[in-house]
């Protein structure tokens, strides 16, 4: 039986940061992943000479002083990145509107919200700087990391305008600016969060709504090779620092004795480590513990909301109708944003050839979806199951055509994913995405079965599903365990 200092079940950012880190440390760690690469919502893979992104589609975290330039630093990494001058484009029936740094054609578009994106950017900069303190503060000693944060925290989030706020919906947020009645820039924002929180303004809080929505703020980029360049890199430099990832090996139970994981029992192996980490949820940590999924994780976790997604081959002429590689688009006879009437494009960059032949692009389009009946749906047979995936993306393709005419004659090849596709490849609970509910600022309890070396990690236990929300949730996490080895 092999022993390390720590093992991390799943490749997803989360667990590959977390063992990026400790091995950088000299830690000895084990890095097991089921499925037959690594990278999780943020893989890439390869079909029929093209590369598309699993989930996660845009770079955030990659500005100054952020936390993928800070991690890059710190393990000598440099990303391949490229620069988006427009984050995406929205567009809603004849509303077209650009999505970048300066705002210019949201603020012509939406004149009243003035002061509420400028209230948005002082939120987000003064959070920002919180991350960036708590980041130069890794690895110090608990008496210097609590003196430090007792200095900065008052001055960044303990101003009375900043505890309102916390206690606020982001849909209180636009009634405290008078925006409410504003119909079009209501649903605008619901879009908007829907991208980076996976949620909408009534179940979203201000401050964790702020971040969300300053992602076209703060230097959003393409990754040349797709978001899954990443997790390869991440997993390579764990290789080179001398530890171990292991894909295509699914953990399949732990052994518990007296709280602690004494065994952590796989499909090719048992081992044992003095810390756990795991990249994924309380459902997932039920399972492997072969206990019932706690009742109130799925209360308190969106515990509902997938992916249907439409990975395509295409000519790059399509490129030519639009304004930016990632367009948004919303049918405005909706009355919900899901369930193909709201739709997220994403290409891949025209000179990006490690994605796509010459003149060629590979797409991703993707809508939130209720996971539940495409399990019904499964149960019901392949027949049924195989209508409903032909039915959503007939839709989805309709509601491009009016955008994009004539999108169906420069497609090569279309491929629809599912929930039931998202669990299997990224061993998500029912597939599911979007992490927990964020009405509150406070994180629900994640590790619910008293596990004293287990620690999670992912979109699950820190706010915000970006590879930056992640990251940061690692590195605590990491600062936390490293004291402990």
């Amino acid at each position: 039986m092999h022993s390390y200092d720590t093992i991390i079940i799943g490749a997803g950012i989360g667990g590959l940061v977390s063992a990026a880190l400790l091995a950088a440390e000299g830690k000895d760690v084990l890095v097991l992943e089921q499925h037959g690469s690594v990278g999780g919502c943020a893989a890439t893979f390869s079909h029929r000479g093209f590369r598309f992104d699993t989930g996660a589609t845009i770079g955030s975290g990659f500005q100054k002083n952020g936390p993928m330039q800070w991690l890059a630093d710190k393990l000598h990494i440099c990303w391949p990145t490229q620069p988006l001058d427009v984050a995406w484009e929205y567009r809603e029936e004849n509303t077209r509107l650009l999505l970048d740094n300066n705002r210019h054609t949201l603020l012509q578009h939406f004149p009243a919200s003035e002061s509420f994106w400028m209230e948005q950017a002082d939120v987000a900069d003064r959070l920002w700087a919180v991350s960036e303190k708590l980041f130069s503060l890794y690895q110090r000693s608990r008496s210097q990391q609590i003196t430090a944060l007792l200095r900065t925290l008052p001055a960044k989030v303990g101003s009375s305008k900043i505890l309102q706020l916390s206690t606020m919906s982001a849909k209180g947020w636009l009634q405290k600016h008078k925006l409410q009645g504003d119909a079009a820039f209501s649903r605008f924002i619901d879009a908007q969060l829907l991208i980076s929180a996976q949620t909408t303004s009534a179940s979203c809080n201000v401050l964790y709504a702020a971040m969300a929505l300053d992602l076209p703020r703060q230097s959003p980029c393409s990754i040349v090779g797709g978001m899954g360049t990443v997790a390869d890199m991440l997993s390579r430099k764990i290789s080179s620092s001398g530890g171990q990832v292991n894909c295509g090996e699914k953990a399949l139970s732990f052994t518990v004795e007296k709280n602690q994981i004494t065994e952590v029992i796989s499909s090719k192996g048992r081992y044992t480590a003095k810390e756990i980490i795991l990249n994924g949820s309380s459902a997932g940590l039920a399972t492997l513990l072969g206990k019932e999924i706690p009742s109130a994780w799925q209360r308190q976790s969106r515990a509902s909301w997938g992916a249907f997604i439409l990975h395509i081959a295409a000519d790059k002429e399509i490129m030519k109708q639009l304004n930016s590689s990632h367009l948004q688009l919303v049918d405005p006879a909706a009355g919900k944003l899901a369930e193909g009437t709201s739709l997220f494009l994403s290409s891949s960059h025209l000179h990006d050839r490690t994605r796509a032949p010459e003149g060629k692009i590979a797409l991703s389009i993707s809508t939130h979806t209720a996971v539940q009946p495409w399990w019904e749906a499964r149960k019901k047979g392949k027949d049924t199951y195989t209508a409903m995936k032909q039915t959503y993306t007939e839709k989805i393709l309709s509601l491009l055509e009016s955008h994009v005419p004539d999108f169906r004659s420069n497609i090569d090849f279309c491929m629809a994913g599912t929930p039931l596709t998202y669990k299997r490849c990224t061993g998500r609970y029912l597939g599911l995405v979007g992490g927990y509910g964020q009405k509150s600022i406070l994180p629900p309890r994640q590790n619910r079965f008293g596990i004293k070396n287990c620690t999670l990690v992912g979109d699950f236990t820190f706010p915000g599903q970006s590879m930056a929300a992640v990251t940061v949730g690692a590195v605590l996490a990491v600062d936390r365990i490293s004291r402990r080895l």
